[in-house]
């Protein structure tokens, strides 16, 4: 991830936890430590690790100073803080001690029950820290802790795992697998080769045929419009099958966004891309350091 991506990372989560937090403590109806802000430091940690954990202490820090109209209360921002970072950190480093492959997936039980508790024993601590300021407010905000982070954090995570496949960031030297990586060469053999290894991580996943050809069309539409425009480029293909199947694209070169119509171009090629856009829950393209990148979820 290039530098320019960690910032703006922190920075939009920083942006979500203000604007959710602010409200509450202009209301002053809530304690510091209390409102559906709560879940965001647990779940922006999960997926975007120290970011994330940063990015809701620069949130946590900007909505005290700017809601508290000069009279902050340094220990009770000290305590939030500090409890943002045991929640976004911990649920972090202790996912990915867990599971091995990197994968953020809440599809079956044992998933659910290994965030659930995670998240206990995250709000165990960060009670224990409020507890210095009294029994109360350390049972209070380990509650809130995990409540919000159960019942808010977990659709949350499932949106951001299984529909919008954002692609979490890892802990220092581990990659994230996926369940097909492949390159397209600007020859058939390519192609016929990327669909067998398709329909291989698709049998061990359980996925049907079907879905499988949905994939398979949409990238290899893709893939001809990349190389229609840069016929010598190494398309590297990274797909993940799951409620919906995940096909990341990169590919070198001059910018080219293969989802844009040329005004030149004829009619099959834009009702091809036409279905493509039809099938996809989301597509995005973006361009950075020479290199193309192509998100499309079916």
């Amino acid at each position: 991830m290039r530098n320019r991506e960690k910032l703006t990372l922190t920075l939009l989560c920083a942006v979500a936890y203000f604007v959710i937090d602010a409200p509450v403590q202009l209301t002053g109806i809530l304690p510091s430590y209390a409102g559906i802000k709560n879940f965001l430091p647990s779940t922006l940690g999960l997926f975007f690790g120290v970011y994330g954990a940063i990015g809701c202490v620069i949130g946590c820090v900007l909505s005290a100073v700017m809601m508290g109209a000069g009279s902050v209360k340094i220990p009770g921002v000290m305590h939030e803080v500090v409890c943002v970072i045991i929640a976004g950190m911990g649920m972090f480093h202790g996912w990915h001690f867990l599971v091995k492959s990197g994968r953020i997936s809440f599809k079956t039980w044992p998933d659910y029950g290994r965030y659930s508790g995670l998240l206990a024993v995250l709000c165990v601590i960060v009670g224990g820290v409020y507890s210095s300021a009294g029994l109360r407010a350390g049972i209070s905000a380990g509650l809130a802790y995990f409540l919000t982070g159960l019942f808010i954090g977990v659709p949350v995570s499932i949106l951001f795992s299984s529909l919008l496949y954002i692609e979490p960031v890892m802990p220092k030297g581990k990659s994230l697998s996926y369940d097909a990586d492949f390159c397209l060469l600007p020859n058939a053999e390519s192609l016929e080769g990327a669909n067998e290894i398709l329909e291989m991580a698709a049998m061990k996943r359980g996925v049907k045929m079907k879905r499988v050809l949905e994939i398979q069309s949409c990238i290899e539409e893709l893939a001809l419009r990349i190389q229609k425009a840069h016929p010598d480029a190494r398309i590297s293909v990274s797909v993940t099958f799951g409620d919906a199947i995940s096909a990341r694209i990169h590919y070198g070169g001059e910018k080219y966004n293969p989802f844009r119509i040329d005004p030149d171009e004829d009619e099959i090629d834009i009702m091809s891309l036409a279905i493509i856009k039809h099938r996809a829950i989301r597509a995005s393209f973006s361009y950075s350091g020479g290199e193309n990148q192509v998100h499309a979820v079916v």
